[in-house]
Parts: structure tokens; C-alpha cells; sequence
């Protein structure tokens, strides 16, 4: 049977449209020539997973996202329907998982089998979660990272701010005289170093013998490490107050020191001395080892017997000022102050420390609180005050302030006669 020319194109219409919805339904997701189990996945987001997305078992592709939509109890919660093909069989408490399938951040689900015996059934709903994409992993790196910047740039601001406050014009003058004088001191170490080159190699043999004695010392002084850690333990007890000291007065004795240094210097460059004499003169040897000899049994002694010769006293590196005044400070914008005692940690002004004292002070500088009291223009005033607690604070001392800052006492003193 021949078929007219209308029944062939009315054929090839209907095949075409057959092929067209096959292929529709197939991007979606349904292929009809291919039996499929369908699942239900509930998630709270999905990143830009998209229907006919993948869905894979262990790399390999087992089914297609079919359908995605909101749950119908209004939560904002998205079903996400699977496609799977019905050879696999997915055990009770499996997950499906939201993952990035590729660099450009493509989104697939990837089924993490659980160990059950007993498998979910054709539209069970199924767990899901989600994978950190690169955006949030990035993020928590960071973060820390942040964090300490941020303490960082902190720290520095704190510090730049103190190093404002101590270096003062009076401060950078002095320094940039220290700085010349240590200069032209250096200028005479060098030569000094010169001459001491030359000794050296003429007196090599000499200075070993010297050294080996000098090994034995430090022996003794090993084996007595405890005692000179006490003694350290001590000292450092003093190193809160030492931190209140004026920089300019240190910076005038190291001046002061130099040109002392440098007199020393030229006479022991000279053999007018007794010292120049002492350098060349071919006893020395005989005379330190006979020495070093003698501070050995010294020190072995004072081991044996040390109440012999320790004895210990009240240090006072402070500077007294004696003034006999008693007229009002003629700046009104000084005032007096004592100062008690400085603690590099922050101590309660109603703690047992400043017991039966009222309105004590506290003042932060250089990363260390001061603790004061009283608050007068009258020198005699604090005066009175300072005497009436130099008992509990034996190691106490007068201070002075103008417009809020701390300014030397000799200054003040100046200002006001």
C-alpha cells in the first residue's frame, strides 16, 4: 500500500513532536526509557543547585535532580526531588550532600551510603546537608588571621603612644647631645682598640694563663648560681620605682661619664702614670694570677662563712631636694603630689596596700601604674603629707605635675620661686 504524500508528512510531524518531548523531558531530569526511583531531600539552602543537576555515588553518575520547591508549611525550607536509577538501592541513613563539582563552583549531590541493612523505598525523604564552599573555608582562615592583625595594630598604637609621651622636646635634646658626645667616644674607643690590638698580640701567652684562671672563677660563680639569683630576686624588687626616674638626669651623667672615660683614656695612653707604667710593666702577670689565686680562697670562704662579710642596708638611688618654703606655688598650674609606690599590674586604691590613706591617685605611664595621694600648690603642705606617710612607705617620694603631666621636681622648684 502506497502512502500519499500528507500521510508521510503527517508521520514525520508526529515523530518529530515525539523525539522534541523526549529530548524536553529528558533535560529534565525524566528519561521515560529508563526506570527510576524517586527521592525527597529536604535542606535549608542549596547554593545554586539547579534541576538536572547530577547526582553521584562515589564519582559516578546515578540519577538527576528532577524537581526542586519550597516546603508547603511555609518555612523557607527547599525539596529537592532525586532521580535515581532503581540498580542502586539507598541504605536507611545515607545523606545526600550539596558539593562543588567542579572549580567554577558547580553544584551536584553526591550520595554518602550509611552501613544499613534495610533500604529506603520509592519517595522516601532522605537526610542532606551541605558542603563549605571555597567562600566560607577562605573565611575561616582569615578570620584568625584578622583577629591578630587587629591586636596588632592595637599594640603599635600603644606604643607609639607612650614613646609620645616620653620623648619630649626636653628629651630629644638631650639624646641628640648624648648621641654626640657617644660619637666622639666612639672615635677614641676605636684607637683605644688600635692600642689594645697591638698589646694582645705582644702579650698573647700571658693573657691565656689569665683566662685560665679567669674559668676558675666562673666556676665557683657557676656552683653559686641559687645565691646570685636570690640576690637578682631582690634587685628587681626595685626596678617599679627605678622605671619613675626622669630620663634627662641619667642622660646628663652618662655625659658626664664620658668625659670621664675619655680623660682615663689619654692618661692610660700615657706613660707619665702610674697606670700608663702599670699596661707595660712585666710583673702584671706574676701579679693577677697571685690575685685571682686569693679571690678563689676569698670566695671559697665566703661560702664557708658568709655572714663574715655579707652584710646588707637600705639603698636610696633616689635624689633629695631640700627646700624651705612655705609661700603658694607662684605657677597655680603645678600641683604637688607623693608618690607611693609603682606596680606594673593595676592595684585597688581601697586595697589593704594604702590602708588608712584617703583619695589615692592612680596615674599610668610607660606601661606602669603609679599609686598617689595628695593633691596641693603648697610645697610645705605635701611636704607634711609625705613625712606623714614615709613610715608605711619608706621608699615614697615627692612628685610634680603641670596642666596633668608629670614634670621633673627641680623644674617645678624653679617655676614657683
Amino acid at each position: 500500500m502506497k502512502l500519499s504524500k500528507y500521510t508521510r508528512l503527517g508521520l514525520l510531524i508526529v515523530f518529530s513532536l515525539s523525539v522534541l518531548i523526549w529530548g524536553l523531558s529528558y533535560l529534565k531530569g525524566n528519561d521515560i526509557f529508563k526506570k527510576s526511583n524517586y527521592y525527597h531531600v529536604e535542606y535549608n539552602r542549596i547554593d545554586g543547585l539547579v534541576k538536572s543537576s547530577k547526582v553521584s555515588l562515589n564519582g559516578y553518575q546515578v540519577g538527576q535532580v528532577s524537581d526542586i520547591k519550597f516546603a508547603p508549611d511555609n518555612s523557607g525550607k527547599l525539596i529537592v526531588s532525586l532521580s535515581v536509577n532503581t540498580e542502586f538501592k539507598i541504605p536507611k541513613n545515607s545523606v545526600a550532600r550539596i558539593i562543588s563539582s567542579d572549580i567554577m563552583g558547580t553544584r551536584a549531590i553526591e550520595l554518602i551510603f550509611s552501613n544499613q541493612n534495610e533500604f529506603y523505598q520509592n519517595n522516601d525523604t532522605i537526610p542532606g546537608s551541605v558542603e563549605e564552599d571555597l567562600k566560607e573555608q577562605v573565611s575561616m582562615q582569615v578570620l584568625p588571621l584578622k583577629s591578630k592583625a587587629e591586636e596588632l595594630l592595637s599594640t603599635v598604637d600603644s606604643a607609639i603612644t607612650v614613646l609620645t609621651v616620653i620623648l619630649n622636646e626636653d628629651a630629644r635634646d638631650n639624646l641628640k647631645a648624648s648621641f654626640t658626645n657617644f660619637s666622639q667616644t666612639m672615635d677614641n674607643l676605636e684607637r683605644t682598640t688600635a692600642d689594645l690590638a697591638e698589646l694582645l698580640s705582644t702579650e698573647k701567652d700571658t693573657i691565656k694563663n689569665i683566662l685560665s684562671n679567669v674559668n676558675e672563677l666562673t666556676a665557683v660563680f657557676k656552683a653559686n648560681t641559687e645565691n646570685l639569683e636570690t640576690i637578682m630576686a631582690n634587685l628587681s624588687s626595685f626596678s617599679d620605682t627605678l622605671s619613675t626616674i626622669s630620663v634627662t638626669p641619667m642622660l646628663a651623667n652618662l655625659t658626664e661619664a664620658s668625659n670621664q672615660i675619655l680623660v682615663t683614656l689619654e692618661k692610660l695612653n700615657s706613660d707619665e702614670n702610674s697606670a700608663g707604667l702599670l699596661l707595660n710593666d712585666d710583673e702584671l702577670y706574676q701579679s693577677i694570677n697571685a690575685l685571682a689565686e686569693n679571690m678563689a680562697f676569698l670566695i671559697g670562704d665566703i661560702q664557708q662563712n658568709p655572714k663574715r662579710y655579707l652584710k646588707f642596708s637600705a639603698m636610696d638611688f633616689g635624689k633629695e631636694v631640700y627646700i624651705n618654703t612655705k609661700d603658694d606655688a607662684s605657677d597655680k598650674n603645678i600641683m604637688f603630689k607623693v608618690h607611693l609606690v609603682s606596680s606594673k599590674s593595676k592595684v585597688d586604691t581601697k586595697s589593704e596596700v594604702f590602708d588608712g590613706l584617703k583619695d589615692v591617685e592612680e596615674y599610668f605611664a610607660g606601661g606602669v601604674y603609679s599609686y598617689l595621694i595628695g593633691s596641693t600648690g603648697i610645697y610645705s603642705e605635701i611636704e607634711e603629707i609625705h613625712e606623714s606617710v614615709r613610715k608605711q612607705f619608706p621608699e615614697s617620694a615627692i612628685v610634680a605635675f603641670k596642666n596633668g603631666r608629670l614634670i621633673k621636681l627641680e623644674k617645678a622648684l624653679k617655676q614657683i620661686r
